[in-house]
């Protein structure tokens, strides 16, 4: 009996004192039988600081979740609900280190797991399994900082014809410009494949390709299925707009979850709301919807946000782009504000012959005409790298400066 209180007393000091990271567990899982495992080897290792959920939390909030109760770890289950699981392993993962828990060694979900971002996988939930997953986490990461994790733009159009997808080009191009690295542009919108157009490009592989094959991805693949052109990657949506593109939230998450490995910057040319790759939305971290400063398309941007709301889609992850603005004409800013109740991100200069003219040769715009500075205005303001506050001009410095 006083072995076996010492060996006990011994795997506690070990499991929660040994290591140089001090470990805060929350723990997600529905399923009953695993949380209670989980929780009776954290208590058996000495930890009685946990922070356990029985449901799995709404997209995107697991990450704030985490820093709100003070967790620097996460087990997560991921048999009760494998989509959802995997979503969250994806949004939490760049925050915390994230444990898989599966009673089942399913070879496939433990890869799903990994490629997700998950950096362990417990099946047996024993204390001594836990306890050696900890020290496992311990040294990896007490010698090194975590890596910075890359960045996803969904680029959606609040209205038809207001100029997305010309935006999502030049914010790509504009980006790897800025120093932002392997820049990835993917048009997901395969009804009007706008960006195969816009920069006179063709492919003989497109995102349906990339959806069939992502299970199976690897570097020789990938670099046969996107095409360089103005300095990033791109993957085009198919030429032909009846070829079917059977994209869903597991191949969604599967894509995305390729691309954070190899591009610090992706960004998405997005259709509507509710046309087929809207799977993609909830995995983006920052949404930039593009609207102009016409009555139609505000009304028409304002029940895209509606939609977008009351899919879950939390707010902070937007931001709202207004194009081809002229204060001379249209809606002024505050107008637009009051419309839809969000501020907008940034206005973008009226420039149509350069925008034109950039059309027409398959080029991005000059970046020294009033679009381009406004796109390279509004990449350094997302990448982080602008410059000290100039001289007051317009709005977030944007706009040209007036005669």
């Amino acid at each position: 009996m006083g072995a076996n209180r010492e060996t006990s007393a011994g795997m506690a000091q070990t499991g929660a004192q040994s290591t140089s990271l001090r470990w805060k567990p929350l723990i997600v899982c529905p399923h009953p039988e695993m949380s209670r495992l989980v929780r009776s080897a954290l208590r058996e290792l000495g930890f009685t600081d946990v922070c356990p959920l029985s449901e799995y939390p709404r997209p995107g909030s697991i990450a704030g979740l985490a820093a709100q109760q003070g967790c620097n770890i996460c087990f997560l289950d991921v048999a009760s609900n494998q989509d959802q699981a995997l979503l969250l392993i994806g949004e939490a993962a760049p925050a915390v280190p994230v444990v898989a828990l599966n009673p089942h060694n399913d070879a496939d979900l433990i890869l799903r797991c990994l490629r997700r971002g998950a950096c362990e996988f417990v099946s047996e939930a024993s204390a001594e399994q836990v306890r050696a997953v900890l020290e496992r986490l311990a040294r990896l990461r007490a010698p090194a900082e975590q890596a910075h994790a890359a960045t996803v733009y969904g680029v959606m159009p609040g209205k038809p014809g207001c100029g997305a997808s010309t935006l999502a080009a030049h914010l790509a191009i504009e980006m790897k410009r800025g120093g932002a690295g392997p820049v990835l542009l993917v048009d997901v919108d395969c009804i009007t494949g706008s960006i195969a157009f816009l920069l006179k490009m063709r492919s003989s592989y497109h995102l349906g390709d990339a959806v069939r094959d992502c299970l199976r991805l690897d570097a020789d693949l990938w670099g046969r299925l996107v095409t360089p052109c103005q300095g990033i990657d791109v993957l085009t949506a198919p030429e032909n707009a009846a070829t079917p593109v059977p994209i869903d939230r597991p191949a969604a998450m599967e894509l995305i979850c390729y691309w954070r490995e190899h591009y610090p910057r992706i960004v998405l040319d997005l259709p509507g709301v509710g046309a087929v790759g809207s799977d993609f939305v909830p995995l983006v971290d920052e949404l930039l919807l593009v609207t102009t400063n016409e009555l139609s398309a505000l009304h028409a941007t304002r029940r895209s946000l509606e939609c977008l709301e009351q899919s879950g889609l939390e707010r902070q992850k937007l931001k709202l782009l207004v194009t081809r603005y002229t204060p001379a004409t249209g809606l002024k800013r505050e107008d637009v504000e009051t419309a839809l109740k969000l501020a907008p991100y940034a206005l973008l200069s009226n420039d149509y012959d350069a925008v034109q003219r950039g059309v027409l040769e398959g080029k991005p715009v000059a970046p020294g005409s009033h679009y381009g500075r406004s796109i390279h205005l509004l990449a350094e303001r997302l990448l982080g790298t602008e410059n000290a506050p100039k001289k007051r001009t317009s709005l977030f410095g944007l706009l040209p400066a007036r005669a």
